[in-house]
């Protein structure tokens, strides 16, 4: 033979770091942020085009649109529609803080007394002030979107279904 000598295959010991994964596995699975989210439905405002005059739909008077203004002394009420602007205007009114926090409440016997007598009506146009919190946001949203009646059977009056989050301009 020439002087060279064999070379033996080189065994590697991957013990210590098959147990090094086996411990770092659980420990990431318990580190792991694990969350629910949830989803409100709302839409924004979309422009539009704008349709030719003799596109124009039936009027219906049994429908109007409030809007709602989110203020720091408490809620604005007004609303459009295709009714006479003194009955626009029977429907708009404020909601004043009470105690220095938002009426919820009254804002929910508001909207279902317009809702009663509107009975189409399924938009409300919710516009917040810059420093209104989210949570008073969310909690003006289902004030206009249902009304519990019964909380042992957790019923619930559907009111305004189509919020709309917009800005003051």
């Amino acid at each position: 033979m020439s002087g060279r000598k064999q070379e033996e295959p080189v065994h590697l010991n991957m013990v210590p770091i098959m147990n090094l994964f086996l411990a770092m596995i659980p420990f990431l699975l318990m580190c792991a942020a694990f969350f629910q989210v949830s989803v409100i439905n709302a839409s924004v405002p979309a422009l539009s085009e704008g349709g030719d005059v003799g596109d124009e739909p039936k009027k219906e008077l049994q429908k109007v649109t409030v809007n709602l203004q989110i203020a720091k002394s408490g809620f604005n009420l007004s609303a459009s529609g295709d009714q006479s602007p003194d009955e626009l205007a029977k429907i708009g009114g404020k909601i004043p803080k009470k105690n220095n926090e938002y009426d919820f409440e009254k804002l929910a016997e508001r909207m279902k007394a317009i809702h009663d007598k509107y009975k189409k009506s399924d938009t409300v146009i919710i516009l917040p002030e810059k420093e209104i919190l989210y949570d008073t946001i969310i909690k003006t949203m289902d004030a206009s979107r249902e009304r519990i009646i019964d909380t042992r059977l957790d019923t619930r009056e559907h009111l305004f279904t189509n919020a709309v989050v917009s800005s003051v301009l």
